[in-house]
């Protein structure tokens, strides 16, 4: 049996270790590479990588960091982590904390599982007899058969290595409750409109009345402000954007006009050195355009029915100045009109409900709403205005279970298709241990050992990575399409399906491919050995992990810093397609976001794996470890400096994240449970069945400690408890026992600064929301709230802008134009020192005007 199962795995010899080191090199050197190249630029490009130091909210922005070379890390690391709450809110603060605690988890376990492990796994091991070599031989595979007793060390490290992580999850989701609920009781969160807002949906043709509805959700405390009825508004949103879309085409035309007519009469002033700006000044305004730029060489462009194939070839060609102007001005005219006949239009089967006080909006979301059967069901609570699906709110019921029904079918077909090209990534990895069976593959032995090294462990991960990118995209679009009706119900469901695909793929199908490819053909010619075979070989699937997650933590965590793609896409594509006033202000004040539905997901895969392989291959934990430290700093640094979160859900994505968590610790209970009924003895006995038996036995205990976790957080997560005002004013000796709530009290409700000069003297002033919860229109569609567009034109030195302002305004009356805050300089590109004179302004234009 001994030669049976030294024949399987003789193939295995050789490149694991090159493999490894291979891609560290690789990957250290991108990464080191990035972080100089990150040092150098910093303080160059101030909007890339600083630009919360001067832009955005000023009670979120941030103190610059040492300008020198090597002052930056230490003074990040010195900032007080509770100014996330501040800077960037719950959700940026929990996801770093998420972060940090388990690159502190896995280093501190490192140390002990190693120290005992190793020297279990290495000493007196199966070793080069058996084909382990390399890693290989820090695995738990290398134990040999006549060594039975050792499998007592794996067992018991198990249980304290799961009980202190289990541990961990607890103090985090308690840590989490108490500041979520410091957050709902603070007064920054009880000015919002979301705070006493909930959104019922399917809606009884019966009740679709204001005064029903008031008349039920009356009894609550302090009874109903406000009720929006949603309507079928049919055409008017479509009309709104068609109205937007002509409104920025009109735009750019207008712009490149001007500009053409400022290249011309350069050209003309270069030719005739007689003619002057006075002489232009006293053409006639109604002439001005044409003078600068003939009939001939005036705008057109094709419409049609057909948008796409009408402006390419069939379409009726029309001027395009006339026909913007006076498509606009109708559209104008019919959306202004429509609003006044908001009773024409039919109610949809959904309503906005806002209340006087936060405990009546959190009973009301929990309480049986109508006596009729999944009437008025589901209900949400804290939906920001912005937020909105609109186009999801008039789904009834069983419209929304069939169109989930449809994407969990669409999104289950996609994993199974998804697979096929995964597990091709996942045999590359393991292409060497095919070559003696498949002999064509031995082509590759010819390659450089530095190539091969190269294409057998930095290609599969760069492949599996390229791959997974392109999930989120269409996960978002089936998110959108089974109905959710918010923002953050859409990242809700995008983090809980892409981290199905991220464990099902990324971790599931390669480490089945990885081990099974290498030995199923020998499975095959000596069925008897299988057990012996795949326990010995399932630990080195661990060898594509290694790479794995040393290629993310060193280049893709520097990458962060680096910011490639956000450096490109500002300066090169700003400077090829913002040709217009509107373009370059929403280019240089939008500031980037982290997408958490996107983002958790990775990270906590990251996690499943590293605890699947912290026993069987403890050099996992010190790869994982380093990896979420430095992505740590990675993300700590963007999060202060770089992005902006005005969607912040409160820290919602982090309780979903710790739960996906226990599925690490699920599938390592029972690959380890698996892994002990697989050994044998010298006799080909099974040699730990009572450690088997006793990984079952803590599988249970995980899943009483799940669902005691779930039964007893999420209540708490989700909702306002009834003793809220009374927890907070009585002060007993209950209350000594949670500082972390009073800390997080005083942090959101002061919103201390970072050098602690001053604080926020009016809570009204941290709301981030657009709508306060005093206007009326907060919950209206926003194609009835909408104001009329202004087209914004830069103003240019021989007055053609305003000449053109002036004849639209008397052709076109319902037409808006303004050249106010936006400019052509002397190399004729346009210059802005005002937001667009339509923009929905938070701030005073002076604060917006020192940005610049």
């Amino acid at each position: 049996m001994a030669s049976n199962t030294t024949k399987a795995i003789q193939s295995m010899q050789g490149y694991s270790l090159s493999q490894f080191f291979t891609t560290l090199i690789a990957s250290a050197t991108i990464g080191a590479i990035e972080v100089v190249l990150f040092v150098a630029i910093r303080t160059i490009f101030k909007r890339i990588y600083e630009p919360k130091t001067y832009l955005g909210d000023e009670k979120r922005r941030v103190e610059s960091l040492p300008r020198t070379p090597y002052g930056w890390l230490p003074a990040l690391l010195k900032m007080p982590k509770e100014d996330l709450i501040r800077t960037s809110g719950l959700d940026a603060y929990f996801f770093a904390r998420y972060l940090y605690i388990h690159a502190i988890f896995f280093l501190s376990s490192f140390v002990l599982i190693a120290i005992i492990l190793f020297p279990i796994y290495t000493i007196d091991g199966k070793g080069k007899a058996y084909g382990k070599t390399g890693l290989d031989i820090l695995t738990f595979g290398n134990i040999p058969s006549r060594h039975s007793l050792r499998y007592i060390a794996p067992l018991v490290l198990a249980y304290v290595f799961l009980g202190a992580y289990l541990f961990l999850l607890y103090i985090e989701m308690k840590v989490f409750v108490e500041k979520r609920q410091a957050l709902l009781r603070s007064s920054i969160y009880q000015s919002r409109a979301s705070a006493t807002t909930i959104l019922v949906t399917a809606i009884p043709k019966v009740y679709l009345d204001t005064d029903i509805l008031f008349r039920i959700f009356n009894q609550f405390p302090g009874g109903v402000k406000y009720i929006w009825l949603n309507r079928n508004l049919e055409n008017l949103p479509d009309k709104v954007a068609q109205r937007m879309k002509l409104v920025e085409k009109l735009e750019a035309i207008e712009c490149k006009l001007l500009k053409t007519a400022l290249k011309n009469d350069a050209k003309q002033k270069k030719k005739k050195n007689t003619i002057n700006s006075e002489q232009t000044l006293t053409i006639n305004e109604e002439e001005i355009i044409d003078h600068y730029i003939p009939q001939s060489k005036r705008p057109t462009m094709r419409i049609g029915i057909i948008p796409i194939l009408s402006s390419l070839c069939c379409g009726k060609k029309v001027d395009a100045l006339t026909y913007c102007k006076t498509t606009i001005s109708q559209l104008n005219t019919e959306i202004e009109t429509e609003k006044t006949r908001l009773n024409n239009y039919k109610p949809i089967n959904s309503a906005f409900i806002q209340f006087h006080t936060q405990i009546a909006a959190h009973m009301a979301v929990q309480s049986v709403a109508a006596s009729i059967p999944l009437a008025m069901s589901p209900r949400f609570i804290d939906i920001k205005p912005l937020n909105i699906v609109w186009s999801n709110l008039k789904l009834s019921y069983y419209e929304q279970k069939l169109r989930k029904l449809i994407m969990l079918a669409a999104t289950a077909a996609l994993i199974v298709f998804w697979a096929i090209p995964v597990t091709f990534v996942g045999i590359l990895s393991n292409i060497t241990y095919l070559t003696d069976k498949v002999t064509f593959l031995q082509v590759i032995y010819k390659l450089p050992t530095s190539l091969l090294g190269l294409v057998t462990g930095l290609l599969p991960t760069v492949l599996l990575a390229i791959l997974m990118s392109i999930l989120p995209i269409i996960l978002k679009l089936l998110a959108k399409l089974s109905g959710k009706p918010t923002t953050d119900a859409i990242d809700r469901y995008v983090q809980g399906s892409y981290f199905v695909f991220q464990v099902t793929h990324v971790f599931l199908f390669v480490t089945i491919s990885s081990s099974v490819s290498s030995v199923i053909v020998d499975i095959f010619q000596n069925p008897p050995s299988a057990a012996t075979i795949l326990a010995a070989n399932i630990p080195t699937a661990s060898n594509f992990f290694f790479s794995f997650i040393a290629l993310q933590g060193l280049s893709i965590a520097c990458g962060v810093l680096l910011q490639v793609v956000t450096l490109i896409s500002f300066y090169l594509l700003g400077k090829l397609f913002d040709n217009t006033p509107r373009k370059k202000w929403r280019r240089y004040f939008t500031l980037s976001s982290l997408d958490w539905g996107t983002i958790f997901p990775v990270f906590t895969n990251f996690i499943v794996i590293t605890l699947v392989y912290s026993i069987v291959a403890p050099l996992m934990l010190i790869i994982s470890g380093i990896a979420f430290a430095l992505y740590y700093i990675a993300y700590t640094y963007t999060m202060f400096y770089v992005n902006d979160f005005p969607n912040d859900s409160g820290g919602l994505a982090f309780p979903r994240a710790i739960y996906q968590s226990f599925t690490g610790v699920y599938l390592m209970e029972i690959m380890l449970a698996a892994l002990f009924f697989l050994v044998q003895n010298e006799s080909g006995r099974q040699a730990a069945i009572p450690q088997g038996i006793l990984m079952c036995i803590l599988i249970v205990l995980t899943v009483i400690v799940y669902m005691t976790m779930r039964s007893s957080f999420d209540p708490l997560t989700y909702y306002l408890p009834v003793d809220a005002e009374e927890y907070v004013r009585l002060e007993n000796p209950h209350a000594s026992r949670f500082p972390v709530t009073k800390t997080a009290i005083k942090v959101l409700t002061h919103c201390r600064s970072t050098d602690d000069i001053s604080s926020v003297s009016d809570m009204n002033d941290a709301v981030v929301d657009f709508y306060d919860n005093t206007m009326e229109n907060a919950y209206m569609n926003p194609a009835l709230r909408e104001p009329k567009p202004i087209v914004w034109i830069p103003q240019d030195s021989l007055g053609i802008a305003m000449a053109e302002i002036q004849q639209t305004q008397a052709a076109y009356p319902h037409v808006r134009m303004s050249m106010n805050g936006a400019r052509f300089n002397e190399k004729m590109n346009i210059e802005i020192n005002s937001s667009p004179p339509d923009y929905f302004k938070t701030q005073d234009g002076e604060t917006i005007h020192t940005r610049f």
